[in-house]
């Protein structure tokens, strides 16, 4: 909160060390732009810091108007800072000043020689002496790094109601001093040239009678050291005797200047001696302590340690006399000596007992196996592989003093079944020539591999190792043979066995070649007679013979003919044919054949598609199909992605009509057999 205090009063005050009077001044004022001018608080505790801002004074902006003030620095431990006319008060309290109320004052003069006064009140409180603990921040850091041999930079630590202290993890030549007056512990001095490098972690412990306890930590990195690694044994006994399969008496050693980490990986474990051991330090001292191997053989046999160090490596030795004792070694399966699965499965887990063995070796798994070792037991997990079949015994061998022993376990595996199932689309489709199949996907499992030919051109065959599938799609190239395409996939198992998959894909003539009846067609008859061979309609169903929409065919009206065998239909549909060559016969027309018909009648195209024996026409929607002789005829329509819309199977004599007004408008593909024969092609219901 700002405070304006207007000092326009006559006041008149001495100042302790001369009877003075001063004349106060009617203009300055004064304004508190933070803080208060009256204060509780605790010894060695801050103020709230107090900024105060002297107007009026007829002074310049950066001329300060103190005349006299209260010495706050030496009286109570606080700053005072002048900018221009504004004057700041901050700091600490004296930790060390008495319980009670203090003043103290500003003077300022203004341009009249005359003057203000500013008065502060500080309570202080006694300040309840509690265990703290803190870095003194103008001194040294507590992590520093130093070269052996040199000085650090002095660290200091300030504390509050302590009754006991220590400081631990100092590199040599550093030491800890307390100031009790000042409440400061130090640590000073100089690294000695002979210790290790690396890094010293010390700690600052303070404790009070109450039982509390406050700690700091720190790191002191030192570097280039020229300590001597060593390393004794200190055992009472240089050399002891044991019974193999006993514990040896703990074996003890010291040694000086080695880096002490949890995987005491500063020392190296050697020597003859074999069994299970344990090693652990406490302080400078290095602890071996275990059992002796049971198998062992009777002689002198040593336990070797290397200490290392920075600058060298020392070594110890101990000696053990051992005393063989004759045992028979045996193991046996304890459980899963027999079980079955299916090759590419995980085990149960086979567990055998070892009495007096060792060095365990297992043989004749049929895959990828662990060998865990537990003591007296050893344990068999694994993988069998895919191309596994038929019991399999796999033996564990072991080691022992006086004889070896080795167990068997049985595993029965039972070999998978190749896989090959159509998951998506139809392995038996029909397409255009330059349109896309329907994808035709296929799952498999346990293949080795995959060799797949016989496929129409410009598809594509593509293996999906990760999810193990095999997909054909794409579009057919649009000039690709009209015929029934048989695809093959070669398939080899994991056993190297073969297997044959097929599928079928049929192939019809694309849309370029067409037999059509355009709607513009136009068979115009005259008087005159023009006569038409069976043969000059008829196209074989390998071809597409197109009719335009602007072709015209004249013909005399008094005596055009069509040999019985041909289909006539008035329509302007699209009829095509897909798997054998056009007939040598294909009805031909040139400009030079029009002939004009005297009565100008104009009759609907005609489109017909012959199949030796069968023939079949379509128009106005209907399919016409005619037989010599009575036989059995099968129609199917498909839609262009293969799949099947409707079927008719019937004995036809003579011929039949089937009218597919009914269907969608679009495109479709029909299917005629008949008497061994089929024949497919391509019609527009409109």
């Amino acid at each position: 909160m700002k405070k304006i205090m207007a000092l326009a009063f006559a006041l008149f005050f001495a100042v302790a060390n001369a009877a003075e009077t001063y004349e106060a001044s009617e203009k300055i004022t004064q304004q508190v732009l933070s803080g208060e001018l009256s204060q509780t608080v605790y010894a060695g505790d801050e103020i709230k810091p107090i900024t105060i801002l002297y107007e009026n004074t007829g002074l310049a902006e950066n001329v300060v108007p103190e005349y006299s003030s209260t010495n706050f620095l030496e009286n109570y431990g606080l700053s005072k800072r002048w900018v221009g006319s504004r004057c700041e008060i901050a700091g600490e309290m004296r930790d060390d000043i008495p319980a009670g109320t203090y003043t103290a004052f500003i003077v300022v003069k203004d341009a009249d020689g005359k003057f203000a006064m500013t008065e502060f009140e500080f309570t202080v409180l006694e300040k309840e002496e509690t265990l703290s603990l803190k870095w003194n921040k103008s001194s040294g850091d507590v992590n520093q790094e130093v070269t052996a041999g040199k000085s650090i930079t002095p660290i200091v630590f300030d504390y509050e109601g302590l009754t006991s202290y220590s400081v631990s993890g100092l590199p040599s030549g550093l030491v800890k001093n307390i100031d009790e007056k000042k409440h400061k512990i130090m640590i000073v001095g100089s690294v000695n040239s002979d210790v290790m490098s690396g890094d010293y972690e010390y700690k600052v412990t303070v404790k009070n009678d109450q039982g509390d306890e406050k700690s700091m930590s720190g790191t002191i990195v030192v570097k280039s050291g020229k300590a001597r690694t060593s390393i004794k044994l200190v055992s009472e006994k240089a050399r002891q005797e044991v019974l193999a399969g006993n514990e040896i008496e703990p074996v003890v050693f010291e040694f000086a200047n080695v880096h002490v980490d949890e995987s005491l990986s500063s020392f190296k474990f050697e020597g003859s001696l074999k069994g299970s051991f344990a090693y652990s330090v406490e302080e400078n001292k290095l602890t071996c302590s275990g059992t002796v191997d049971e198998n062992l053989k009777g002689g002198l046999y040593t336990i070797r340690i290397i200490a290392i160090g920075e600058n060298n490596n020392d070594t110890a030795f101990a000696n053990v006399d051992v005393i063989h004792k004759s045992v028979e070694t045996k193991v046996y399966v304890i459980e899963n000596e027999t079980q079955s699965l299916t090759a590419g499965d995980s085990i149960k887990p086979i567990v055998f007992k070892v009495e007096h063995g060792s060095n365990p070796e297992l043989t004749n798994f049929p895959g990828g196996y662990e060998l865990k070792k537990d003591g007296n037991t050893v344990t068999i997990t694994g993988l069998v592989e895919e191309n596994a079949k038929g019991p399999y015994t796999v033996t564990l061998t072991v080691k022992g003093a006086d004889n070896d022993a080795s167990a068997e376990a049985t595993i029965n595996v039972t070999p998978v079944e190749l896989k090959f199932e159509l998951v998506e689309g139809s392995d038996d489709q029909t397409v255009v020539a330059g349109e896309a199949i329907t994808p035709i996907v296929y799952a498999y499992d346990h293949v080795k591999s995959i060799n797949g030919k016989g496929f129409p051109a410009d598809l594509k065959v593509e293996q999906d190792k990760e999810n193990k599938l095999i997909k054909i799609s794409g579009t057919v190239n649009s000039k690709a043979a009209a015929k029934e395409y048989v695809y093959t996939f070669e398939l080899t198992d994991v056993y190297s066995e073969k297997t044959t998959v097929s599928g079928k894909i049929n192939v019809v003539a694309s849309s370029s070649s067409e037999v059509a009846s355009s709607s513009s067609a136009e068979v115009l008859s005259s008087s005159s007679s023009a006569k038409q061979s069976s043969s000059s309609v008829v196209a074989s169903s390998s071809s597409e013979v197109a009719s335009s929409s602007s072709a015209e065919v004249q013909s005399s009206s008094s005596s055009a003919k069509q040999s019985s065998s041909s289909v006539v239909a008035s329509s302007s549909s699209v009829v095509s044919s897909s798997s054998s060559e056009p007939s040598s016969s294909s009805a031909k027309s040139s400009s030079s054949e029009k002939a004009e018909s005297s009565s100008s009648e104009k009759t609907t195209g005609i489109a017909t598609v012959a199949m030796n024996s069968v023939k079949f026409g379509y128009a106005n929607n209907a399919l016409t199909v005619a037989v010599p002789t009575s036989s059995m005829v099968r129609v199917q329509v498909f839609d262009l992605t293969g799949h099947l819309v409707e079927s008719h199977e019937e004995t036809v004599a003579g011929f039949k009509s089937i009218n597919f007004a009914h269907l969608n408008r679009g495109n479709y593909l029909v299917r005629v057999e008949s008497n061994s024969m089929v024949r497919t092609a391509r019609i527009a219901v409109k």
